[in-house]
């Protein structure tokens, strides 16, 4: 269920999704708070886990990732407590960048980079493959980002 968020709350996040550098007397004069205030309301937001943290967005062939994939994970049925290594030893990878479990067809999506198809392959067939408990794996290389994650829709009641 949805935290009840005040008008200010909601004018503050949709501010500090598009900026997350604005300064508290910029973001106090643009959702029409005076400096205090606002500090205070982002801070609760801060607290209650509603803002979860602040990011630089890293274009990643800057830092040499040509390759970008999602890869499809099936798994096995394993004993218990399987699946929380596996998904541990999963997200220790330098190359994964996001990791989601689903309900249907695959049980793992894994949003990953890679210096070039040979790292990908590398990746893919040395560490996941390996990895107890996986049945199967597909990818999908990205051709084009049409539209990159963005902020979420902060809507009114």
């Amino acid at each position: 269920m949805a935290q009840a968020l005040t008008p200010s709350d909601r004018r503050i996040l949709r501010a500090i999704q598009r900026d997350g550098r604005i300064t508290n007397a910029a973001l106090a004069e643009r959702v029409g708070l005076a400096a205090s205030p606002c500090l205070r309301r982002l801070k609760a937001l801060e607290d209650a886990d509603v803002i979860q943290g602040y990011r630089a967005v890293v274009n990643r062939k800057a830092l040499g990732f040509e390759v970008e994939a999602f890869v499809f994970i099936k798994l096995e049925q394993s004993e218990p407590g399987w699946r929380t290594r596996l998904v541990e030893r999963i997200n220790s990878y330098d190359e994964v960048i996001a990791c989601y479990a689903l309900a249907g067809e695959v049980d793992l999506i894994v949003h990953a980079v890679a210096e070039d198809i040979e790292s990908f392959g590398e990746f893919t067939m040395n560490r996941l493959l390996t990895l107890p408990g996986v049945a199967d794996v597909r990818s999908s290389f990205v051709l084009q980002t049409v539209k990159p994650p963005g902020p979420l829709p902060v809507r009114d009641p």
